[in-house]
Formats: C-alpha cells, sequence, structure tokens
C-alpha cells in the first residue's frame, strides 16, 4: 500500500490510498489504510525523465518488486519514469 502526500507540479497536498490488494471503497481496503498507518512507512518521491519531482508519498515497502507499485499504479500515468526511496542517510536512492 501506499499514500499520495504531495503533488508538486500543482503545488498541493494529498491524502490518497492506494494498494494493489483490495478496491477502494471495500471494508478490506479501510483495514488496509489502518494496517498501513500503524507500520513503518517509507518516503519516496517519483519524478518525470526530466529528474522533475512531480509526487512524494510513502510505502509500505522500498524493496522490489512491491516498491515500484506507488510508479507502476499511479505515476507512470502522469508521466513518472523513476522511483526513489529515501534512505537511512537522508539521501534519495532510485530502486
Amino acid at each position: 500500500m501506499f499514500k499520495i502526500t504531495e503533488d508538486c507540479v500543482e503545488k498541493k497536498a494529498m491524502s490518497e490510498y492506494f494498494s494493489s490488494e483490495a478496491k477502494k471503497g471495500t471494508a478490506e481496503f479501510e483495514e488496509l489504510i489502518k494496517k498501513f498507518e500503524a507500520e513503518p512507512q517509507y518516503i519516496f518521491r517519483m519524478r518525470d525523465q526530466d529528474l522533475e519531482v512531480y509526487y512524494i508519498g510513502y510505502s509500505d515497502d522500498c524493496t522490489r518488486p512491491r516498491g515500484f507499485d506507488p510508479l507502476d499504479m499511479y505515476g507512470e500515468y502522469y508521466g513518472c519514469m523513476d522511483i526513489q526511496y529515501l534512505n537511512a542517510k537522508g539521501e534519495y536512492e532510485r530502486l
């Protein structure tokens, strides 16, 4: 599961959840949100081919293959080509 928290192009805050495990609006999806908010999260950003940051958010996984879910399920539709996660050194690292 992941949550988009910032649209950097429109410069606006967001709070939209996504999951490949359950459909939005279902009780299962709401349970996944509760679980997501209670567990560790990883900050990511998605960029376009010019390396402009489009979206920032949080994911429950920063490893392959699920770490690509934000890009596959959301970012690609808006022209994002790259996803990076914030590492322990405070630097973004490409997945």
